[in-house]
């Protein structure tokens, strides 16, 4: 529902579609639930290795963890490759 109804009505590249339900398949299954799940599991990159569900439950330790991510994201952590961002930037600025 949320890759095809919320979501599936603005995107209209059928490229950027067909890639945000494989992303909708991976990250929103019952995996995500898992012990020690990375929704970008890189070894050895301490900013990627942050993206995974807080096992704490108590509130201030969720608001705290989601504080602590980055202002923005990597292109590695939507498993694209570094220059992914620098073409989107050349591209905004042009």
């Amino acid at each position: 529902m949320v890759c095809e109804v919320q979501y599936g009505g603005r995107i209209t590249d059928d490229l950027d579609r067909e890639m945000f339900i494989t992303y909708g398949e991976y990250w929103l299954s019952d995996n995500i639930f898992n012990p020690g799940f990375k929704f970008s599991p890189i070894a050895g990159n301490m900013e990627l290795n942050m993206y995974c569900i807080p096992q704490e439950a108590e509130h201030l330790k969720i608001v705290e963890y989601i504080q602590d991510l980055p202002k923005q994201d990597s292109p590695l952590v939507f498993g694209l490759h570094p220059n992914a961002d620098l073409t989107y930037r050349l591209q905004e600025s042009q």
